[in-house]
C-alpha cells in the first residue's frame, strides 16, 4: 500500500527522466524539470481541493444553519473567514454516506472522550459538537 502511496513522486520522477532522456540530457534540468511537476501537481491539487470544500460549503451552509441555530450561524460564519473551520465542517457536508458515516463515528469518539473531561478550549468543542449533531441529521434523514 505504501507503494501505491507514493504516486506523486514516482510521477515526478517518471517527469524529470523523460525530460532528462528526451530533451535536456542535463541532470540539473532534469532534476528541476521534477521539482517544478511536484510543484504544479500540489498547486492544482490544492486548487481542486479547495473547490470542492467550497461547493459543499455553499450547498450545505444554509441547512446547517437553520438545524444548528444560532451557534451554527456564529460557527458558519467564522467557516466563511478561516480555511480551517471551513475544511472541518467540510468532512460532515460530503455527499458520500460511507465517508460521513466514518465521520460521525470519529466524532463520537471524541465525544466520549469530551465528556470524559478532555475539552479543547474555545470554539473548538462547539464546533466539534454542531458538526456531530448535524452528521446525525443528515444520516437519520438519508
Amino acid at each position: 500500500m505504501l507503494f501505491l502511496g507514493l504516486y506523486r513522486l514516482y510521477s515526478s520522477l517518471l517527469c524529470g527522466l523523460l525530460v532528462y532522456f528526451l530533451a535536456a540530457g542535463s541532470v540539473w534540468m532534469a532534476l528541476f524539470c521534477a521539482i517544478a511537476f511536484r510543484i504544479v501537481w500540489y498547486v492544482v491539487e490544492r486548487i481542486i481541493g479547495n473547490r470542492i470544500i467550497q461547493r459543499a460549503f455553499d450547498r450545505h451552509i444554509l441547512e446547517f444553519k437553520q438545524h444548528c441555530g444560532p451557534y451554527g450561524i456564529r460557527i458558519a460564519n467564522k467557516a466563511a473567514e478561516e480555511p480551517r473551520i471551513k475544511a472541518s465542517l467540510a468532512e460532515v457536508f460530503t455527499d458520500d454516506r460511507e465517508k460521513l458515516k466514518k465521520t460521525v463515528e470519529q466524532l463520537e469518539v471524541m465525544d466520549t472522550f469530551f465528556n470524559a473531561g478532555m475539552r479543547p478550549g474555545g470554539d473548538e468543542f462547539l464546533l466539534h459538537d454542531l458538526k456531530l449533531k448535524y452528521g446525525k441529521h443528515r444520516l437519520e434523514r438519508k
